[in-house]
């Protein structure tokens, strides 16, 4: 059993704002609680009771005692046990993205990818697959012109860190292509696809060349990323923090054999193509 602490609407909202002025925001604070910001904002518009040990917690930061509340007792809830991801594209593909746009929270386990509004389309492509990789359910929220893609897993966040590497936390100087897609190169073209979609861009320069490029400060993980392209055979550079692709040819076959899903990537190659085709045509 779980203590839950029921407090009238005055005692609640005074012990959370006197424990805030410890911090700049409630965002500052909620982390230390160690619950997800949308629990927390539960606990403070008593949505949901708040468990006994929070309370706590909330009594020593706002330094005050509150001593008019109800104990409820209920059932501990217990995290639904995770089904291990067979080893696949659509898994490949989620972990390309994970390590893009992704995040796996090292206090909360929230496992998270971060876009913006602007791919509403891409991210109801995202959601379907990794329900259907990770069976479990991934919701998307909307903060001003960002999209967020979540859902919060303490055994599912060991997994992928376990298993697969995935770092908790901070990503920097963690990252890595997880030894199982090296199995084939139909997993690599997978992986790539996924951090392509979220990480990567494709734009055209003057004189009408493309580039398809990946950034990352990390340059062991550009590295990783320049020898998995070099065994797909599709010929890439790096510069700094940029991995690039110049080349005419090596940027059809980039698009022929990772098929990115994003439609933002797609729409600026088709804008490409149509390019090469009016200027061929002149060229006749």
């Amino acid at each position: 059993m779980v203590i839950f602490i029921d407090l009238k609407k005055e005692d609640r909202i005074k012990l959370f704002i006197f424990a805030k002025k410890n911090f700049n925001s409630w965002e500052e604070l909620y982390p230390e609680l160690k619950v997800s910001r949308s629990m927390f904002f539960k606990y403070l518009s008593g949505e949901y009771f708040v468990p006994y040990h929070i309370f706590l917690k909330l009594q020593k930061m706002a330094k005050i005692k509150i001593k008019n509340y109800r104990s409820i007792n209920k059932n501990k809830y217990m995290e639904k046990d995770i089904t291990p991801p067979f080893i696949n594209e659509e898994l490949a593909e989620s972990f390309g993205v994970l390590n893009g746009d992704g995040h796996i929270s090292n206090i909360n386990y929230e496992i998270c990818v971060v876009g913006s509004v602007l791919e509403k389309d891409y991210y109801i492509y995202l959601k379907k697959l990794f329900e259907k990789v990770f069976n479990m359910k991934f919701v998307i929220s909307k903060q001003k012109n960002i999209l967020r893609l979540r859902t919060y897993s303490k055994k599912l966040s060991f997994f992928l860190n376990k298993e697969y590497g995935l770092p908790l936390g901070s990503k920097s100087g963690k990252l890595k292509v997880p030894r199982q897609f090296f199995k084939s190169k139909c997993l690599l073209k997978a992986y790539i696809r996924g951090l392509f979609d979220t990480d990567g861009s494709f734009y055209i320069r003057r004189n009408k060349d493309a580039v398809v490029e990946i950034i990352s400060i990390d340059k062991s993980y550009l590295n990783n990323i320049r020898a998995v392209l070099n065994y797909l055979e599709i010929k890439c550079g790096i510069s700094g923090k940029n991995l690039y692709i110049y080349q005419k040819k090596e940027i059809y076959k980039f698009f022929k054999e990772i098929k990115p899903a994003n439609t933002k990537h797609l729409k600026k190659y088709e804008r490409y193509l149509n390019i090469c085709a009016d200027s061929a045509m002149v060229n006749i």
